[in-house]
């Protein structure tokens, strides 16, 4: 019974494997990012400040716009053709054009402008910087699925070694030269040894609903990671200050708290330029017609209301006009506003040099736990080799009687855990240093 458990266990995986779709750090990277909806919604933020941009241009375009009116008067009115008194009821109507050009304005639109227009760019390395964060959270969780299908294939491994050592051991008693306590020692370590197999199976399980959430990717759908180089190498070895010039000329965070400054630069200017005169430049056309305004007849007899069209070309006036207004008191709204700019532009300055101290600190310490890391492997992987060794011997010993099971078990415990530790450090070995890539400019997604 116990071996049929264990053979579906064996199977259901292998199964799953082979049906899971194969994905490598840059696919899921790429899947995410096509995926995410975070993602999605920044791409419609880049297109809603491009729009902002393109019509703080518009608006350096005069104002053209029209209008009519329509009336029907009542008793003693004015004719508005006229400008004389009637005492009859009729009806007037009034056409109009304006255009309306800003010409002066302490230059506010030329530095609305310039502000939108790094907004867009603030919005572009919020997008990098967005794009940034949710490949390095894939990495993280895809190298823990990477670990707990590593991890699963330990336990197996162990597992299958303890059923084959439990055959022996059978073999062995009815030879005489093991006792029944001997097999129920192994019994109980298989009985541990599946229990970690099902943990370590439902660790893989939580690893892979946690990759998949975040990349989008459906949860009934199985995915596994491609199977790395386990190498015990890095190819880079930089200081952490070469490492800190080079992620400054990059890095989205950094870029977007250097344009913060320059558009709260703007915003101050633009506060400035509101405290300054407006001079427009404006002009335009009027029209009326009044069935009130008669001609005499072609026979003299009567009068009759002159047409619509005579009276459009003998009413039409035309306008021009230069307004200046000069704010004298709003109620201190425009020193209020001043006043405020420079005081964000105080406090983007600050946040920028606290993002630059703060990426100081992550890149050092980045390359202190890659080095650390890297001499952490190095140790591991010597005891992982003695340790291998050491099992070796003592799967000889158990077969000769030289030692109890406690003791092969003792060594074979060891050998998994070393295995373990230098499957986990060599992992986070691997996030460090493309971490590190990625602070040097290099595009690994």
């Amino acid at each position: 019974m116990k071996y049929n458990i264990l053979l579906s266990l064996f199977l259901l995986f292998a199964l799953r494997a082979v049906e899971a779709q194969q994905m490598d750090l840059n696919q899921c990277i790429r899947y995410a990012l096509d995926n995410n909806l975070a993602i999605t919604n920044k791409n419609l933020e880049e297109s809603l400040n491009n729009e902002l941009y393109m019509q703080t241009k518009r608006n350096f375009l005069p104002q053209i716009y029209g209008g009519s009116s329509a009336n029907k008067q009542y008793g003693r009115s004015i004719d508005p053709t006229t400008n004389s008194f009637v005492n009859h009821d009729f009806f007037s109507m009034n056409f109009y054009v304006d255009t309306q050009l800003e010409l002066f304005r302490g230059f506010s639109r030329i530095n609305s402008m310039k502000f939108q227009k790094l907004n867009l760019l603030i919005g572009l390395e919020e997008s990098k910087q967005k794009k940034m964060e949710i490949a390095f959270e894939v990495m993280n969780h895809y190298y823990d699925l990477l670990y707990f299908t590593r991890l699963h294939e330990i336990v197996q491994e162990q597992l299958r070694l303890t059923i084959l050592n439990t055959e022996k051991i059978k073999t062995m008693i009815g030879l005489g030269l093991k006792s029944e306590s001997d097999l129920f020692e192994m019994k109980a370590q298989q009985a541990t040894e599946t229990h970690n197999l099902l943990l370590a199976e439902n660790q893989y399980d939580l690893a892979a609903i946690s990759l998949k959430s975040l990349m989008n990717w459906p949860l009934s759908k199985e995915l596994n990671p491609v199977d790395e180089s386990m190498e015990n190498t890095i190819a880079i070895q930089p200081s952490a200050d070469r490492v800190y010039e080079a992620a400054l000329l990059h890095m989205p965070s950094v870029w977007k708290a250097e344009l913060d400054v320059e558009a709260a630069g703007k915003q101050l200017a633009i506060a400035k330029g509101n405290l300054a005169p407006t001079l427009t430049l404006g002009g335009g056309i009027y029209t009326n017609f009044a069935d009130s305004r008669k001609e005499e007849s072609h026979n003299g007899l009567a009068e009759q209301t002159i047409p619509f069209m005579e009276q459009w070309s003998q009413n039409l006036a035309q306008s021009v006009y230069l307004n200046l207004q000069i704010p004298i008191f709003n109620r201190w709204y425009g020193n209020s506003q001043l006043k405020q700019a420079k005081w964000r532009k105080t406090m983007a300055e600050n946040r920028q040099e606290e993002e630059q101290q703060k990426l100081y600190r992550l890149v050092n310490e980045d390359v202190q736990q890659l080095n650390s890391l890297q001499k952490e492997l190095d140790l591991l992987e010597t005891k992982k080799e003695a340790t291998q060794e050491a099992f070796l011997i003592a799967e000889k010993k158990l077969d000769q009687g030289l030692i109890s099971i406690i003791e092969f078990y003792t060594a074979k415990n060891q050998l998994a855990q070393a295995e373990t530790e230098w499957i986990r450090t060599l992992l986070q070995l691997k996030i460090k240093e493309k971490t590190i890539r990625i602070y040097l400019g290099e595009e690994l997604f």
